[in-house]
């Protein structure tokens, strides 16, 4: 059965200075204000290889959605023409991706939280305000069911399985299964405190433990943990992607490479961003990152050569994800939410 799952996560901010403008009015070499502007508030963090590092200002996005709030998560849905869906406070917003425009939200969900998933012919929205999950019809976005399981309002808190959903239910860190085809709690176990942000991918179900520097490997069919793996410290966003599992590790800055054959950590990215809030999405063939003041990263998985190819500063960040020929980045100083073609970001280039 085809499942897909969407993705999650934050962050990113930078500001440009009057007399950076003004020296750029003045200069005699043809370059516009922003250009000059932009060369002398570049950040002192981030990786430092010429060419890398284009100021985000520089991005021209498709177009721009405008949410009534700051969404601290993104999904989108591929079925049909495909579309995006954020969170609001008492209901889930929805944008149709062939016109960039805003379509009837999904009502009554009592503040949407943790991220959404789709499976079994179904979407799937954990509800905090009231401790439930619902499982919405794609089409009709009208219930089907409400599943009283509990809800811990963090990041990246619902995945899909083969067979089962997967959702943290509360502060002791309690991960519920759920049989889609009885719509109940068939089973659960216990994880370290804080953890969150699931991933499902390579027949396992994978969770990131920030304080415990580890991301734990689950055994879908034993509800059990198989491995405890050391990664950077504080891990707070995965991702699966040619075949392998990608950790952002806030404390560092760095991204873990973890090859499910050993379950070890076979390749380290630095990203040069230490203390960082942040979140990440696969597609097009390449890695994409969102942090604090840098909303924007890109890292080049062709050919092996797994390094930061381009490096985007300056205001925005927050959700990130990615559908066919589209990123989504969402901004959490704003709540705007900005579409951006991948081949446009690759002609970007450095001045």
């Amino acid at each position: 059965m085809r499942v897909f799952i969407g993705l999650l996560a934050l962050l990113g901010q930078a500001a440009f200075s009057q007399s950076a403008a003004a020296e750029g009015k003045a200069s005699s070499k043809g370059k516009t204000a922003a250009v000059v502007a932009s060369k002398l508030a570049a950040p002192k963090q981030g990786v430092k290889t010429p060419g890398v590092q284009i100021p985000f200002s520089q991005i021209k996005a498709e177009a721009t959605l405008t949410t009534p709030a700051k969404p601290a998560f993104l999904y989108f849905a591929a079925q049909g023409p495909g579309a995006l869906y954020a969170p609001d406070a008492e209901k889930v917003l929805k944008f149709e991706a062939k016109g960039n425009t805003a379509v009837d939200p999904i009502p009554s969900v009592k503040h949407p939280c943790g991220g959404m998933v789709n499976a079994f012919a179904s979407l799937w929205v954990p509800s905090c305000g009231d401790g439930k999950l619902l499982r919405l019809d794609p089409r009709s976005l009208k219930v089907k069911s409400s599943i009283e399981t509990g809800v811990l309002d963090v990041r990246g808190s619902i995945a899909a399985s083969a067979d089962s959903i997967w959702l943290i239910t509360d502060s002791k860190q309690t991960i519920v299964r759920i049989d889609p085809d009885q719509d109940a709690i068939v089973g659960e176990l216990r994880v370290p405190t804080g953890c969150g942000q699931m991933v499902f991918a390579e027949n396992s179900l994978w969770l990131a433990c920030p304080e415990q520097n580890k991301v734990l490997r689950i055994n879908p069919a034993t509800n059990l943990v198989d491995k405890r793996i050391d990664v950077g410290a504080k891990p707070v966003a995965l991702v699966s992607g040619q075949s392998a599992i990608w950790v952002l590790c806030g404390k560092e800055g760095k991204i873990d490479r973890i090859d499910p054959k050993t379950d070890k950590v076979s390749k380290t990215i630095d990203l040069a961003v230490p203390d960082s809030a942040g979140a990440m999405a696969f597609g097009e063939g390449y890695l994409w990152v969102t942090m604090s003041g840098f909303p924007l990263t890109r890292v080049d998985l062709t050919d092996g050569k797994e390094t930061v190819a381009q490096q985007f500063w300056g205001e925005g960040g927050g959700g990130i994800l990615t559908s066919s020929g589209a990123i989504w980045l969402s901004n959490l100083n704003n709540g705007t939410v900005s579409r951006i073609d991948p081949k446009l970001v690759l002609a970007t280039l450095a001045e």
